[in-house]
This record gives C-alpha cells, sequence and structure tokens, in this order.
C-alpha cells in the first residue's frame, strides 16, 4: 500500500518538528545549564542546522527549491518595514497586560532572562544568539516556509491544504514552546498568528523571520529596562 504524499509529508513535518525543536534542547540540558552561553549557541546551531538538513533532503525528493520555501530578496525593504510595525503593539500587549497578569517579576520567563543577565554578557548575548537563530531564523524557516510555503505544493487541493497548515502552524508552534499557564498560552498564539499571517500575506519568509527575530530582541531588551 502506498501512503499519500500528503500523509507522508504530514508524517516528516511533525517528526521533524520533535527532532529539530525538541530534541537538541532536551539532548544538551539547556534546561538545567542556566548561564552557560556555550549550550545556548549549541542548541540555536542545532535547531538551525537540523531543519535545513531535513527541508534540503524534503525538497530535492519533491524537486522543489528554497524559494518554495518563500525564500527570496523580492521586496525585502517593504517587509522588514511590515514586520517591525508589528512589535510595538506586542510590545504594548504583552508588557503592558499579559505579564502584569501572569506574575510581572515573578514570571518563569522574567526570571530566566533575569538569570542570564545576572550571570555576565556572555550568557546574555548567548540568550539573544538563540532568540534570533533558533527562534527568528529556524522555528520560521521550519513552520512558516517549510509548512506554509513548500508542503502545499505538493498536494492535489493546495489551497485547502495551506490553510489547513496555517491553523497546524499556529497551534503546534504554541504546544512546543510548552506554555505554562492561560496567558502564557494567550501570548504564544498571538505570536503564531502574526507570523503565520505576515507569511500568508507576503508569501515570503523575510517579514515573519524579522518580525521573529525583532520581537525576541524586543522583548529581551524590555524585561532588563523594567525588571533589570
Amino acid at each position: 500500500m502506498t501512503i499519500p504524499v500528503p500523509v507522508r509529508s504530514a508524517g516528516v513535518f511533525l517528526a521533524g518538528a520533535i527532532i529539530c525543536f525538541v530534541g537538541p534542547p532536551l539532548a544538551m540540558g539547556v534546561f538545567a545549564a542556566d548561564g552557560v552561553p556555550a549550550v545556548l549557541v549549541a542548541v540555536a546551531a542545532a535547531e538551525l542546522v537540523s531543519a535545513a538538513a531535513l527541508i534540503a533532503w524534503w525538497l530535492r525528493r519533491h524537486g522543489l527549491t528554497r524559494r518554495s520555501l518563500g525564500l527570496t530578496s523580492r521586496h525585502w525593504r517593504r517587509d522588514m518595514l511590515i514586520a517591525a510595525a508589528t512589535v510595538p503593539p506586542r510590545l504594548l500587549l504583552e508588557f503592558g497586560v499579559l505579564m502584569p497578569a501572569a506574575g510581572g517579576e515573578a514570571n518563569p520567563e522574567i526570571q530566566e532572562i533575569l538569570r542570564m543577565s545576572a550571570a555576565g554578557p556572555a550568557a546574555l548575548a548567548a540568550t539573544l544568539f538563540l532568540g534570533i537563530v533558533g527562534g527568528g531564523i529556524a522555528e520560521e524557516l521550519y513552520f512558516r516556509g517549510f509548512l506554509l510555503g513548500a508542503i502545499p505544493q505538493r498536494s492535489a487541493r493546495p489551497q485547502v491544504t495551506l490553510w489547513v497548515a496555517a491553523v497546524v502552524s499556529v497551534v503546534l508552534f504554541g504546544l512546543l514552546h510548552l506554555p505554562a499557564s492561560a496567558l502564557d498560552a494567550l501570548s504564544i498564539t498571538v505570536a503564531g498568528l502574526v507570523y503565520t499571517g505576515l507569511f500568508l500575506a507576503t508569501r515570503r519568509l523575510t517579514a515573519p523571520m524579522v518580525a521573529h527575530a525583532l520581537w525576541n530582541a524586543a522583548a529581551l531588551g524590555t524585561v532588563l529596562v523594567s525588571y533589570g
């Protein structure tokens, strides 16, 4: 019995999400290695390399190129401006509403960033590196470029597959970030909706990648200014 292409692709995507974005943090003990810059850098590199390798293998297998992921320099200035425009309202929502309601300085995510800051500049830089490379590049390449850009092109009903994939992108992206509360879940859902919406609007990776990287950097800076 031959397994249909969409089913095989869905299986590859789900397995890859676990291998690329759950495996490295667990294997390298990042959760028990606060303040160790090399571990954070290694996690980011492992996520990017493993995601890129899996995607490259899948593209070759299906005769597609990197352009199917939305990797193009077209309209990059406009896409970057659109991406930057998403950050201020999210900061207002996150740090004006959600974070205070989730405990403010006592929130575990705030405490983790403060621990990194206390560990020194190298640990803080490694945290930023993880947010930009592991988050802004690797996660967007996988959850938007691969899932929303490439996979629907191998479907007999690409538009239906695209919208199903958009829902999966938001839901799975949220689940893999392991939200600890309803407010955390709301926060990561908003993030997923923003990045998915940017990709659907532009059909390019520039906007979601820049928005994700800028958000991680801006959130880190806001925590340090507000609570540091």
